[in-house]
């Protein structure tokens, strides 16, 4: 064991591996998130350190040896017994989530404003709605806690104003307390809002909507260089087998890839090596959008023949995602051939964490929009542990 830097100089244990052929080998889109592999490094390594506790596997997780800062993937790995059975890759478009990750609140609410007009009055909400309910009212949430926060402030400025006539306060002062108390509450409204996970949602449902306006160059470019990188890595050091999956908003970064792939000959290389996996996926967010063409024509060559194998997994105690929802049904998408694609699979996540009431349910919807990429014992499964299917034999 050796303390090692990061490309994002975080520090972490590692274990240094040599290098050999993988049994599995999965390509990892995380969703609208600026963290980085550091962050999903420490969260695979938690959960692998959880499996190997309740099962008592020997299992080790390191970076391989020599590996070098790589601006499109970082690399780590889980050994069994010394056997090599996973090379997980995580793929970099967490640079692009930071260049589209404004700080400034004014900027966030300047963008709201045309980006709900769309939403309550140019249809968004009701094709979103078409198709989850819940997640329509997902979207309705930053705006909600917005009007919250100025019915409050509003009603605040107004008792000031009762107050001051029965003290008989000067204008100037009045003043004065009202500016002060909107300034203390906006203040304090942005860090609940942050704490809330409001802020990361609308963060996310801006970028989404830029996508869907068809300014999405810089996300379709990296994607270009990632197949490459990806066809260039399975030729020199091929795995067994090549899973590519995508969490969230890295559903569709993840069909976008799919079908870049194919584009560039994937199918004759990694002809029946290759999977589709997405959790939590949201993929009608970006297809709902008429501006949205070119993921449109993703869609439909992924469901061209032959079609890549492609497990959906979602939950209807998640909020955030399109549960048990057909992507190609949501997206508009023609899907020509016959039976169903993907295969779409629903597990509960509610009784993974132990929540068993409304509130709780809303209450964890940010951190239960994670469970997707933890271990669960088998009782709280609910059929699905990624850890364990990454680990399988």
């Amino acid at each position: 064991m050796q303390q090692a830097e990061d490309q994002h100089g975080v520090q972490a244990d590692l274990v240094i591996v040599d290098q050999d052929q993988p049994r599995r080998r999965i390509y990892f889109l995380s969703g609208f998130d600026p963290r980085g592999a550091s962050f999903y490094y420490r969260l695979f390594s938690e959960q692998v350190r959880q499996l190997k506790r309740r099962s008592g596997r020997r299992l080790q997780v390191g970076h391989r040896r020599g590996q070098q800062v790589d601006r499109l993937l970082s690399r780590w790995q889980v050994r069994e017994h010394g056997a090599l059975g996973l090379d997980f890759c995580f793929l970099h478009w967490d640079d692009i989530a930071r260049a589209h990750w404004p700080k400034s609140p004014l900027v966030l609410l300047w963008d709201g404003i045309g980006i709900y007009a769309w939403y309550l009055l140019g249809g968004g909400y009701w094709k979103m709605r078409r198709w989850s309910q819940r997640v329509a009212l997902c979207g309705l949430y930053p705006t909600l806690f917005v009007g919250m926060v100025a019915v409050v402030l509003t009603l605040g400025c107004a008792l000031l104003a009762v107050v001051a006539a029965a003290w008989q306060l000067p204008a100037l002062v009045l003043h004065g307390l009202q500016l002060a108390l909107v300034v203390l509450g906006c203040w304090q409204a942005w860090r609940l809002a942050e704490a809330l996970g409001v802020v990361w949602l609308f963060r996310s449902i801006r970028f989404t909507h830029r996508l869907g306006q068809a300014r999405d160059g810089d996300l379709r470019g990296r994607v270009a260089e990632l197949a490459e990188r990806i066809l260039s890595l399975e030729q020199q050091d091929p795995a067994a087998q090549v899973w590519l999956a995508g969490h969230s908003s890295g559903s569709f970064v993840m069909a976008m890839l799919a079908a870049e792939l194919r584009r560039q000959g994937a199918d004759q290389q990694l002809a029946g090596r290759l999977r589709l996996l997405s959790l939590g996926q949201n993929l009608a967010n970006l297809a709902v959008h008429g501006k949205a063409r070119g993921f449109h024509a993703d869609l439909a060559l992924l469901a061209q023949e032959p079609r890549l194998p492609w497990l959906d997994v979602t939950s209807r105690d998640d909020y955030l995602c399109f549960a048990a929802v057909d992507p190609y049904q949501s997206c508009g998408v023609p899907r020509p051939g016959t039976g169903a694609y993907p295969e779409l699979r629903l597990i509960p996540l509610a009784q993974r964490q132990g929540l068993t009431s409304l509130g709780a349910l809303l209450s964890h919807q940010f951190d239960l929009h994670f469970e997707y990429l933890r271990t669960a014992a088998p009782e709280r499964s609910g059929g699905f542990d990624l850890i364990e299917e990454l680990l399988a034999p």
